[in-house]
């Protein structure tokens, strides 16, 4: 049994998030964890009581529920060592909200998550909804290439949704043919990643975040991967304007998975 955990500070960013995980694993061997981080001088009696409501409601959809309500110094630290602590599988977050309570959800604090090297967190877009993942996308430098702990991370969710897997390199001084080494880390990838069948393509275009944009839009993608082994420039994913046009406005829910 894989535990979910899903965090809810009651916005309906966030509501949204646990809708979409209940989706997400409904037919899946999951136990999803709806865990809320309380701060000072806050209603502990009504949060549990939005959080019991949220597991009657979604436990229409899924049965394995359960609730966790915590409190410490910092979210983040609070979160992962929970997820830790339960050896979570994956984290389902809602995203940044427009009023401060929301903010709790910023991606600044999914990044620090992700670093926290406990488990793939899901970024979900705000009017996300889940329709399956029959197509995931793996942005990659195809630089060093290995077998690492990010890469088993990657295919234990492939192997769980099995959807149709496709990796774009993306880079302004592809011409005509890719050079002789980027073939050779195509090769790596492909014998790495085999029992999914990847698809490889190479774009030459000098706006990586517009670049991944029209090609989730062509290709139907329903899951971006992004994971700091196949990206030097990880944390500024995280810092631009044009991933945060990327990530809020875009459907497409984007999984970070640190080494």
């Amino acid at each position: 049994m894989l535990n979910v955990i899903v965090p809810l500070d009651f916005s309906q960013t966030s509501f949204n998030a646990a809708h979409f995980a209940t989706q997400m694993y409904k037919d899946k061997p999951a136990r999803l964890i709806l865990y809320h981080f309380y701060t000072d001088g806050e209603d502990t009696t009504m949060a549990r009581n939005y959080l019991n409501s949220q597991k009657e409601e979604l436990g229409r959809v899924v049965s394995n529920i359960e609730i966790e309500l915590e409190s410490g110094h910092n979210f983040i630290d609070s979160l992962a060592a929970f997820a830790h602590v339960r050896g979570a599988f994956m984290i389902v977050m809602g995203l940044t909200g427009k009023t401060p309570r929301e903010q709790r959800f910023s991606g600044s604090n999914t990044l620090k998550l992700s670093e926290k090297e406990i488990c793939p967190v899901l970024i979900v877009p705000e009017d996300a909804t889940y329709n399956g993942i029959s197509n995931a996308l793996i942005t990659s430098e195809l630089k060093s290439v290995e077998d690492t702990p990010t890469l088993l991370c990657i295919k234990k969710v492939l192997q769980f949704f099995k959807p149709s897997l496709h990796i774009l390199n993306i880079n302004s001084n592809h011409y005509i043919s890719v050079t002789k080494d980027f073939k050779e880390e195509r090769d790596k990838m492909e014998g790495l990643l085999a029992e999914f069948n990847p698809e490889f393509y190479f774009m030459r275009l000098f706006d990586f975040h517009e670049s991944v944009e029209v090609f989730t839009r062509d290709k139907n993608i329903d899951l971006i991967i992004i994971a700091p082994r196949y990206h030097n420039f990880f944390e500024r994913l995280f810092k631009t304007q044009h991933t945060k046009k990327l990530i809020y406005q875009s459907k497409v829910p984007v999984l970070a998975v640190h080494e």
